[in-house]
């Protein structure tokens, strides 16, 4: 975190030669692209500016081997002499790191045959199958039926951390201890706890940091070099800002997220949230999915490894649909009456501070659409005014109308205000 009007001065004397070489690079693979058919994408990205919902956005919609809409827009923050967004601004990717990192990372670790999802966590956590969840399995976190609550305030672990332990073990021995909402397999929760969890279950499983394991196994052979949770100032330089705090200074390629950040990133990554990245980087990962774990020609998982993933997982009568870290989308315009099969599933997850991924299996389109609409001051707006959730559902209802046989579906659907 440095001050505005530093950070400013920074990344103009010694950081501008850095950025517009990295656009170059990042740029190779994607373009500015505008396809007629998603036309109405501008006026939607437009308003966004015009009423402050974000001071920029990067938005991305293709295919397997298409990309069909590519654009950055406005800056990195309301300044008038802000850096303008571009394809390689990392943003901080908030709850999307969810599926991105800590459930991409299990299914690693699952193919690897290091841990299997139906196994009590206990197994890899010891002292976690206390006061009733001793039946919890990582199934259970991965779909947020476990019944962990969906918050804890940091400052509550830290006046129970002991002295010679560091903030990342003082979390989960705090979530060890905790006594479910719920009994497993009953109802959904959705829950931070359950992806921090996750996360140090896999790092156990496989004695590799989550970063590592990524970087080796996913992030690197897909060529997502921008994707990481530790930055370096090279890197930050790069970040959409998230917050000015009242001190003035800037919260820039820190993790926004209180509960990751207590955790950290160093020494164990939080699974909650903590992952920066780039457009371009998670295009060339929603390709993979819809591929099926391949992408151009390199395969990072298999076919059934990413079926298992994306399929629902949530147990029978709960209507609340889940996979392996996904939301799985039912009511337009996130989906439409045609995707209720494993086959043809929409799923996604969004980030609080306005990231969004997001996959129709039967269509193969993906979007990514990220935003830092938390800046400066992490204020949402009033009911009735444009936000990022009319944003979102802007965009995805644009993209859907393309498919001739889902346009009936949202002609009447109102939009949410």
């Amino acid at each position: 975190m440095v001050a505005l009007s530093r950070r400013r001065a920074v990344i103009a004397a010694v950081c501008g030669l850095i950025c517009m070489t990295s656009v170059a690079r990042v740029r190779d693979a994607i373009t500015t692209t505008t396809d007629p058919s998603l036309a109405g994408l501008e006026a939607i990205i437009q308003q966004g500016l015009d009423t402050r919902v974000f001071p920029g956005a990067v938005l991305i919609v293709g295919k397997p081997g298409r990309v069909l809409w590519a654009k950055a827009y406005g800056r990195l923050t309301y300044e008038p002499d802000a850096f303008p967004m571009t394809f390689d601004t990392l943003f901080d990717l908030a709850s999307v790191s969810k599926v991105v990192g800590t459930a991409t990372a299990a299914m690693v670790a699952f193919e690897d045959g290091k841990l299997a999802f139906d196994d009590p966590v206990s197994k890899y956590i010891p002292g976690f199958g206390a006061n009733g969840k001793e039946q919890v399995t990582l199934r259970h976190l991965m779909s947020h039926v476990s019944g962990l609550p969906p918050w804890a305030q940091h400052t509550e672990i830290e006046k129970n951390r002991q002295s010679n332990e560091s903030k990342a073990d003082a979390a989960i021995r705090y979530y060890a201890a905790l006594r479910p909402r719920a009994d497993p397999g009953t109802t959904v929760i959705y829950s931070c706890l359950n992806m921090q969890v996750t996360a140090r279950v896999v790092e156990n499983a496989t004695g590799k940091r989550l970063e590592d394991l990524l970087k080796q196994r996913v992030f690197g052979p897909l060529g997502m070099k921008d994707s990481r949770y530790v930055l370096s100032d090279q890197e930050k330089s790069r970040c959409a800002p998230t917050l000015r705090k009242p001190d003035g200074t800037v919260l820039c390629g820190t993790v926004h997220d209180p509960l990751a950040s207590y955790h950290g990133s160093t020494e164990h990554c939080p699974g909650n949230a903590g992952l920066f990245s780039t457009a371009p980087d998670l295009a060339r990962f929603c390709e993979m999915i819809l591929n099926g774990g391949v992408r151009d020609g390199t395969r990072v998982m298999k076919a059934s490894t990413v079926n298992e993933m994306t399929s629902v997982q949530t147990p029978p009568g709960i209507t609340n649909l889940r996979g392996l870290g996904w939301d799985i989308y039912q009511e337009p315009p996130y989906a439409t009456p045609l995707n209720r099969t494993t086959d043809t599933l929409c799923l996604g997850h969004t980030g609080y501070t306005g990231t969004l991924i997001w996959l129709d299996k039967r269509s193969k389109y993906y979007v990514v659409f990220l935003t830092n609409r938390v800046w400066p001051d992490d204020a949402s707006k009033k009911k009735g005014e444009p936000s990022i959730t009319t944003m979102r559902e802007g965009v995805l209802r644009t993209v859907l109308k393309t498919v001739p046989e889902y346009a009936k579906f949202l002609e009447s659907e109102k939009p949410a205000r």
